[in-house]
């Protein structure tokens, strides 16, 4: 029994070691606290503590220097980066280590070797109040935070002094690569004023087009596969929304107050969903899309590709008058254009779906002999809401859709091309423009800046300054229904 309460109160002790070091290395989730950031703009932001606080903070504390400085410093690799902190390493042995104050006990725990060593174990050892552990020191590597440069720097022609990077000796660390002797170590961060200043990786993981973006606000075209952002590790993943926003969007120009400290999504697409996705740029932008995404003031479009001709007997018809009514984004003028409505609770919640058949192509594998392209626009915002209406009340599911095509052989067989479901259209009110200063920066613009800044994206509809945007469909939509019909004409012939 003695054994047993030694060892518990042993697991304990190692537990609290384990929270302190936690604690000592990487900052709590939570907000704290406004700064002035004048590395970028004269604008206060609030900043969301994560694992890229520390590099915030720097900026903010002008350990980092701000623009104007920007010229003083060396360039690192790619264009962009700029090098804030360099260490030099050790010329010989073992006894320059010593030198620089490292016990023997330090050099014995990395594995420190005569001549040459891992790039993370260097520099927990060039600086251990920066990279504390060798997992701190990865990450950095990882993330394209470290230049190594083969040799001395070279020698500045203007001051006569070794502190150019030389393109061709320099190399951006990995984690796997090694230091010798005589090398340079560089810390170095993304900077300038067409970059946000926390970017987790150093070049785009994939193409994110922008559809319109401002001081304000943003909307994209996600593509399909992509997440918004990581559910498991605080959204840090690489191939998410959220780590390639900084890489494609513009800061908001000096004077724009309330800034975020990185862009982020007002809502989410399900991973397999492509299209339009709105992005906020300040916090007064984050809180009115919100509520009006939760007021339903914004209103969307679909288009999917339905497996077979949707059934229609638990719809009821209405007339576009009718669904304008209710409040979803249809022309009340069209009286030629009949809807189907869907008003199915989910989750006990009101769901409601308005939907219309747009194209049918025969296919050989697919239910009834048909593939339907089908134009939806929810009222509600429910989990799955188009794709449960469409598979349980209508009962003929998305192409591609694996969670609720109960796996027949008809849904199977199309299960490789993905899902077929798309956010096309949004209509929102702008975030900025009307608000009581909003509205009067609205006022002062002419119709020429209007139409330069946004195109027919943004214009004032019943006292509102109203966004709508668009994108085309995904090229595989197309594709799908064409190759259908040729091989159904084919077997014809």
């Amino acid at each position: 029994m003695l054994r047993v309460a030694c060892l518990i109160a042993l697991i304990s002790c190692l537990q609290c070691l384990v929270v302190q070091s936690f604690t000592f290395t990487a900052p709590a989730n939570q907000w704290t606290g406004s700064y002035t950031f004048f590395a970028l703009h004269a604008s206060v932001i609030t900043i969301a503590a994560d694992e890229d606080v520390i590099i915030e903070k720097e900026f903010a504390n002008g350990v980092i220097p701000s623009l104007k400085d920007i010229s003083k410093l060396p360039e690192g690799l790619p264009k962009g980066f700029y090098v804030i902190k360099q260490y030099d390493v050790p010329e010989s042995s073992l006894k320059d280590w010593l030198a620089v104050g490292l016990s023997s006990d330090v050099i014995e725990r990395v594995e420190l070797q005569a001549h040459n060593i891992s790039l993370p174990a260097a520099l927990v050892l060039l600086d251990v109040d920066e990279y504390p552990s060798i997992s701190r020191a990865r990450k950095a590597c990882r993330k394209g935070n470290i230049l190594i440069h083969r040799g001395p720097l070279r020698e500045d022609p203007e001051t006569g002094l070794a502190t150019v990077f030389d393109p061709n000796n320099c190399l951006i660390g990995r984690v796997g690569d090694r230091v010798f002797p005589g090398d340079v170590v560089a810390k170095q961060v993304r900077m300038g004023s067409g970059y946000f200043p926390i970017l987790n990786y150093k070049k785009p993981p994939f193409e994110l087009p922008v559809v319109l973006q401002d001081d304000h606000f943003a909307i994209v075209n996600k593509p399909a596969g992509v997440v918004v952002y990581n559910q498991h590790k605080g959204g840090h993943g690489v191939m998410t929304v959220r780590a390639m926003l900084p890489f494609v969007l513009e800061p908001p120009r000096a004077g724009t107050v309330f800034v975020m400290r990185r862009p982020a999504s007002v809502h989410r697409l399900d991973k397999p969903t492509s299209g339009i996705l709105c992005i906020a740029k300040t916090k007064p932008a984050m809180v009115s899309l919100s509520r009006q995404f939760h007021d339903r003031v914004v209103k969307k479009t679909y288009m999917a590709i339905v497996n077979g001709i949707p059934q229609e007997d638990d719809c009821s018809t209405i007339t576009s008058k009718e669904a304008f009514d209710l409040g979803v984004d249809v022309d009340p003028t069209s009286s030629d254009q009949l809807w189907q409505l869907i008003d199915s609770p989910l989750e006990e919640k009101s769901g409601i779906t308005v939907w219309r058949a747009v194209r049918y192509v025969k296919s050989l594998h697919a239910n009834d002999g048909y593939l339907t392209l089908v134009e939806l626009k929810p009222k509600t915002g429910r989990y799955h809401q188009l794709r449960r209406h469409m598979a349980w009340v209508c009962q003929r599911p998305l192409v591609g859709d694996s969670e609720y095509d109960e796996g027949t052989e008809s849904a199977v067989r199309f299960r490789e091309r993905g899902l077929f479901l798309c956010s096309t259209c949004v209509t929102l009110e702008h975030p900025y423009y009307n608000s009581a200063e909003g509205n009067q920066a609205w006022k002062a613009l002419d119709k020429q800046t209007v139409e330069k800044m946004y195109g027919n994206l943004v214009f004032e509809e019943n006292g509102k300054v109203v966004v709508r945007a668009t994108v085309s469909l995904p090229e595989k939509f197309e594709k799908m229904m064409q190759r259908s019909a040729e091989r159904w004409e084919k077997l014809a012939d």
